[in-house]
């Protein structure tokens, strides 16, 4: 048995389409503007849905007080003295600079790398194992005696 989808359905999301977004399209996701375009081509109700929604925008930014042009013009000049007054960033030092490009070799953390690198250079400086002795490793490292 085939399923039919009711044919209010497609005016449903673009109901929904419209409270979300809008009546302007280009503010439209674009995976539903296609969808939306091709119902308004076919559909009296969408396009009556569409003008109204237009209706109501206008009437709302209608509604919006305005600001003063000269308001307007004291705040942006405001903005541009605070920004022409404020200072410079300082240049990076050379520790930051330096830290910077090393960040990569120690992508989890400087205690990480550093743990790491002392791990590596005991294993450089332990004495090898003995052949045929799988604990020779850690023969070589310095054990406290027993105080009993």
């Amino acid at each position: 048995m085939t399923h039919v989808l009711p044919t209010h359905r497609p005016l449903d999301r673009f109901t929904r389409l419209l409270d979300a977004h809008g009546p302007e399209p280009s503010r439209w996701p674009a995976r539903d503007r296609a969808a939306a375009e091709a119902l308004l081509a076919n559909s009296a109700a969408a396009r009556a849905l569409l003008a109204e929604a237009r209706a109501l925008e206008a009437r709302l930014v209608a509604a919006l007080p305005q600001p003063a042009p000269e308001a307007v013009a004291r705040l942006q000049a405001n903005l541009a003295r605070a920004i022409a007054r404020s200072p410079l960033p300082a240049p990076a030092s050379a520790w930051t600079r330096l830290t910077a490009r090393l960040r990569p070799a120690a992508p989890i953390g400087w205690g990480a790398f550093a743990a790491m690198a002392t791990c590596a250079l005991w294993l450089s400086f332990s004495a090898g194992p003995a052949v045929g002795d799988p604990l020779g490793p850690l023969q070589a490292l310095p054990i406290a005696e027993d105080p009993l």
